[in-house]
């Protein structure tokens, strides 16, 4: 079978497998969608050393193989985690499941962007999750990273009326602010340096925006936040920079999330008599556990959450390289891989 390697720096490209079989427990599924993150684009700008995986671990898809152990049936149309905590340490114990240091241990295999994709036993039984009757594949592969944005409101909650800023413009920021709104945030404000993903957000998703490469982003958000800066700042932005910016907009007593992955290393400087006397509050947001799965796809089939404006294209799996350089390139918003399409990009 064929999966899109990024064994080459910045070449990602479609190569063979080994073909999965199927073990006690196990589920085999064929992928139907499978989403393109920065994750992905990461990955592939670095090469990956292991020559086993493959990009890819938004995915949804068809089991077409179950073992007769397992829960599931051939035919059903399945949302996968990509990884599982253990459930059993002293982290998972604490509710702190994305620092389970056997985290990584139990992952789907090669990757979303194969042909065939191998569901270890447990994921099966904990981090399978049907996709509801309504509900389209297209739809159901946001299920990942919608379930990142409720872990990080789960990590740094937002009240009814609290104001939220939310640093960066992509589709991790788009999908935080959705999720503000939902909770009956406002303003929810988002801040970037892209016009045409600003333009998405304000239709959509924000009550303000603001253009960091026109204007001061501190300023404006105390310009709609009465002078005191925003009660919760979203950071999704990859930059030690835009956390220092994030931090300058918070308001005396809120909070900052450093949501976005950044290069090992990267630093800020802290003004510590700002953190003492003002008591805000900071901390960081990774991943998902099976509870922030099942939540999110439940929000995606009640809709509460529309996350159509988000998706702006969509490739073939022969294209899986294009959609990785489209997420580099920041063309749109998310891009998508479809196993049975001929794909093309979207209007917007």
């Amino acid at each position: 079978m064929r999966g899109l390697s990024a064994r080459k720096p910045g070449q990602p490209e479609l190569i063979e497998f080994p073909d999965p079989e199927l073990g006690t427990g196990e589920v085999i599924l064929a992928p139907t969608v499978c989403g393109i993150c920065s994750t992905d684009v990461k990955m592939a700008m670095r090469g990956e050393s292991d020559p086993s995986y493959t990009l890819g671990h938004e995915v949804v898809g068809e089991i077409i193989d179950a073992h007769p152990s397992s829960k599931w049936s051939v035919g059903q149309h399945v949302v996968a985690a990509p990884y599982l905590p253990c459930g059993s340490c002293a982290y998972c114990h604490h509710g702190q499941v994305t620092l389970c240091p056997d985290l990584f241990k139990t992952a789907i295999a090669p990757g979303g962007l194969a042909e065939r994709v191998l569901i270890p036993p447990a994921i099966a039984e904990r981090g399978l999750f049907a996709v509801p009757e309504g509900l389209s594949d297209e739809v159901a592969a946001l299920t990942e990273p919608l379930g990142c944005v409720l872990k990080a409101l789960e990590d740094t909650p937002v009240a009814v009326g609290d104001s939220v800023l939310v640093v960066g413009d992509g589709p991790m920021g788009q999908l935080i602010a959705a999720a503000a709104r939902m909770s009956g945030a406002w303003p929810v404000i988002v801040a970037g340096m892209t016009s045409h993903r600003l333009a998405v957000a304000e239709s959509n998703f924000a009550d303000v925006v603001i253009d960091v490469s026109k204007c001061d982003l501190r300023a404006n958000v105390e310009k709609h936040t009465r002078g005191r800066g925003a009660d919760v700042v979203f950071v999704v932005v990859s930059s030690g920079e835009a956390l220092t910016s994030g931090i300058q907009a918070v308001r005396a007593g809120g909070a900052v999330n450093a949501f976005a992955g950044v290069p090992e290393g990267t630093t800020v400087e802290l003004d510590l008599r700002k953190l003492h006397y003002e008591q805000y509050h900071m901390t960081g947001s990774f991943g998902i556990g099976p509870a922030h799965m099942a939540k999110a796809l439940q929000l995606l089939v009640s809709e509460r959450i529309n996350v159509s404006p988000i998706i702006t294209a969509r490739f073939s799996f022969e294209e899986a390289s294009d959609a990785v350089s489209y997420a580099a390139q920041r063309a749109g918003l998310k891009a998508l891989v479809l196993f049975d399409s001929s794909g093309g990009k979207l209007d917007g």
